[in-house]
């Protein structure tokens, strides 16, 4: 499926993370990892709730940038997923 922009592609991937009960789905969600995201705080990494759009099966690993292989993710998790893929990598 193409998609339009990167807005597009944004809320394609947040709609992948889980309603919170009593919270507005819009606003608030939470990731694989039950990691509370926000919408307004993607890509800010000094938020306690910023988020990254994340690739499932990792690039490196031959996953696609398809819709289907990524999902919200909470900056701190993204970033500690990557350097475990890194550091698995180099040893390779």
């Amino acid at each position: 499926m193409p998609l339009n922009s990167n807005i597009e592609l944004k809320v394609i991937v947040w709609m992948k993370g889980h309603a919170i009960p009593n919270h507005d789905p819009n606003v608030w969600r939470a990731d694989d990892f039950n990691h509370i995201i926000r919408y307004s705080d993607y890509g800010d990494r000094s938020s306690e709730y910023g988020w990254e759009i994340d690739h499932i099966v990792a690039t490196a690993l031959g996953g696609g940038d398809n819709s289907g292989n990524l999902r919200p993710l909470h900056h701190r998790i993204n970033s500690g997923l990557g350097g475990l893929l890194g550091s698995f990598i180099s040893k390779s």
